[in-house]
């Protein structure tokens, strides 16, 4: 069965509401068969430096929190946890046409993201022109320049948070539990496991 699938990877270090936002916008406003959130190994632009096994199951408790029952399934995968290099969507996009090739993926991003695919990004031309991308519409950033069909903008009716990882991150070495910018679970999680001190 060809399954279209929304692929949404990043740190998640921690997820936050702005992460679960994105899930929302694209339960609402794309059809697909299931979402697969993919937590990353180190990227060579980044060092993530909190282990994967505690980010996935701060995933766990968001997902779980924030969606009760949704449309379709919500999925976490590891694949990029256990690699044995840094990541990068190139590798990402080849294994999952070789393991299922049956199944159409889209790669979601912020649309503020997408001017730095063709400039950063590894093999990023290759990227522009061949993997199906789904932006979520910055309000921040104008799009000015033209897009490849296998670029589409949600930007109908889309909630988009200006919250990062990186400031929780800043919130909770300063001794506030993170919250409501992340579930109440993931901050006892936090506090349990010592985890951003």
């Amino acid at each position: 069965m060809n399954k279209k699938i929304v692929i949404y990877g990043g740190s998640f270090n921690p997820p936050h509401v702005g992460h679960m936002a994105d899930v929302e916008n694209v339960l609402r406003n794309f059809k697909c068969d299931e979402i697969w959130i993919v937590p990353s190994r180190d990227r060579l632009d980044k060092h993530i430096g909190t282990p994967g096994k505690h980010r996935v199951q701060m995933l766990k408790l968001s997902i779980k929190g924030f969606f009760s029952n949704p449309t379709v399934p919500i999925k976490i995968s590891d694949m990029e946890l256990k690699r044995k290099k840094m990541t990068t969507t190139v590798d990402t996009k080849k294994e999952l046409a070789e393991r299922y090739p049956q199944n159409t993926f889209y790669f979601l991003i912020g649309s503020e993201l997408l001017r730095e695919i063709k400039s950063t990004w590894v093999r990023g031309k290759e990227l522009w022109r061949s993997t199906r991308f789904l932006a979520i519409k910055n309000p921040l950033v104008n799009i000015r320049f033209s897009l490849p069909e296998n670029i589409r903008v949600l930007d109908k009716e889309v909630v988009w948070l200006n919250i990062s990882s990186t400031m929780v991150r800043r919130l909770l070495k300063e001794g506030y539990s993170g919250e409501p910018y992340i579930h109440p679970k993931v901050a006892r999680y936090i506090k349990k496991n010592k985890l951003y001190k």
